[in-house]
């Protein structure tokens, strides 16, 4: 996870999922995103506006 507030009173939340498919992750990650946002008293606030995933080639796809 890495997170960045380059704009004032917003974050970007990056999550790194091995989720099978681009679909799933951005479920997961909302998911994810919603409850800590809902339980965190520090982001008090703040709402999920967007979530999107891309694919990062790596070792877990197989290719040898």
């Amino acid at each position: 996870m890495s997170v960045h507030s380059e704009i004032p009173g917003e974050v970007t939340v990056g999550l790194f999922s091995l989720a099978p498919g681009l679909v799933e992750a951005e479920s997961l990650a909302a998911a994810l995103l919603e409850r800590v946002v809902a339980v965190e008293p520090e982001l008090v606030g703040f709402a999920v506006l967007s979530v999107g995933a891309a694919p990062v080639p790596g070792p877990w796809w197989g290719f040898e």
